[in-house]
């Protein structure tokens, strides 16, 4: 957090405030300057009495970017800063039992900052990432340690949209309560018309977080929310580019009509061939001078494609579950509502129009790929568009 936050925090008993340190760290708890600790990590909060504090300086015990809280207890003779210490020094007029008691709240993180405090806090921080504002790891950590919870080594972005644009005052603070109900101890803040959450955990994950994600489903459901999930990133400097997926999830999920693998939650695991092609399909606009992705499908694709639209039949839709299920008959007739003979007769009638099997292992990468393409580009428009009957 800011140094000037905690300044203000103990704004009645300060009587004096030397802060060249503009972050300090007391959500990790508060040390006391006796006995005289070992080099600490920069941020670190100290408090103690006026002798403890005296005995620091004579044994070069005061440490750069570190906070220390002199509880003078009404003594007239103020401690004299050390030179080029590169510390805060706070002077307090107060005893350390009553400076730790004003601090309890702090350390429970409560009250903290206020909501008007908070929110800019928040927005503040946001814009540097949206913009570009902080260049590297060190300056993205150095604004990380100023939010109210800290930040563990796993991050994921979590954005929660509304299927209502426009939300009332009480609206917005009824999700606010049960994201915050629900993401407990977490950085959440509301951006734009949307909830942004940075949710951290210390365990790795290839896909899932560390989260009830039926619980979460319901409770989005409940208020007629959305959620995109990006994956997770040990990677500050990143945040930006989690956000873009997470945020990119949930209109592929409703542009493209694939329904998400749990209610209203759209994870970037599920979306993410969709949007590699959207960035394909932008970049092929810049150099090719037209949006005509057609032309980066596979031959075969575009002519079922074609046969379907004149045969109102559905072989390309069979085509990428056989695909997408590994050529398991069973679980491709499961996940259309098939029976497997309906599903073995439409493979018999594909081989049929195309005169081959589209299934060589060495082929079968690049088919899903294409029937990918296909439904990308059916999302926008319809490909007779591009190739006129």
């Amino acid at each position: 957090m800011k140094t000037a936050h905690l300044v203000n925090c103990l704004r009645d008993i300060v009587m004096n405030a030397e802060t060249p340190a503009q972050v300090c760290r007391p959500e990790d708890g508060i040390r006391f300057m006796s006995p005289p600790p070992n080099a600490p990590v920069p941020g670190i909060v100290f408090a103690g009495t006026l002798s403890e504090w005296r005995m620091l300086c004579e044994n070069n015990f005061v440490y750069p970017q570190c906070t220390y809280l002199v509880c003078t207890n009404g003594e007239a003779s103020l401690p004299v800063p050390p030179e080029n210490s590169e510390c805060n020094i706070l002077i307090l007029n107060a005893s350390v039992k009553t400076t730790l008691h004003k601090l309890t709240g702090l350390l429970m993180r409560k009250s903290v900052f206020s909501d008007t405090e908070q929110s800019a806090l928040y927005t503040d921080f946001w814009h540097s990432v949206m913009d570009g504002a902080l260049e590297g790891r060190e300056q993205v950590t150095q604004s990380l340690r100023q939010l109210p919870y800290p930040m563990h080594a796993h991050v994921a972005c979590i954005v929660v949209t509304s299927d209502t644009p426009d939300l009332d005052p009480l609206q917005i603070q009824d999700v606010q309560s049960a994201l915050r109900s629900f993401f407990p101890e977490t950085n959440l803040f509301r951006y734009n018309k949307e909830w942004i959450v940075l949710y951290s955990q210390e365990k790795d994950t290839s896909v899932e977080l560390d989260i009830s994600y039926p619980d979460f489903s319901r409770m989005l459901d409940r208020y007629n929310l959305c959620a995109g999930i990006s994956y997770a990133c040990q990677l500050p400097e990143r945040y930006r580019t989690m956000y873009l997926t997470a945020s990119a999830s949930v209109k592929l999920g409703k542009t493209l009509k694939m329904e998400p693998y749990l209610k209203r939650i759209y994870s970037y695991y599920q979306y993410n061939p969709y949007y590699l092609i959207r960035l394909a399909a932008q970049k092929f606009k810049e150099i090719h001078n037209t949006d005509n992705i057609v032309y980066l499908a596979h031959p075969d694709v575009i002519r079922l494609y074609y046969y379907d639209l004149e045969n109102k039949n559905t072989l390309l839709d069979v085509l990428e579950a056989y695909l997408t299920n590994a050529q398991n008959l069973t679980l491709t007739a499961k996940a259309l509502y098939m029976h497997r003979n309906t599903v073995s007769n439409k493979l018999n009638k594909i081989e049929e129009v195309l005169g081959h099997k589209p299934f060589d292992e060495k082929d079968h990468f690049l088919i899903l790929l294409s029937c990918m393409i296909v439904k990308y580009l059916r999302s926008r428009k319809e490909i007779t568009e591009f190739f006129p009957l």
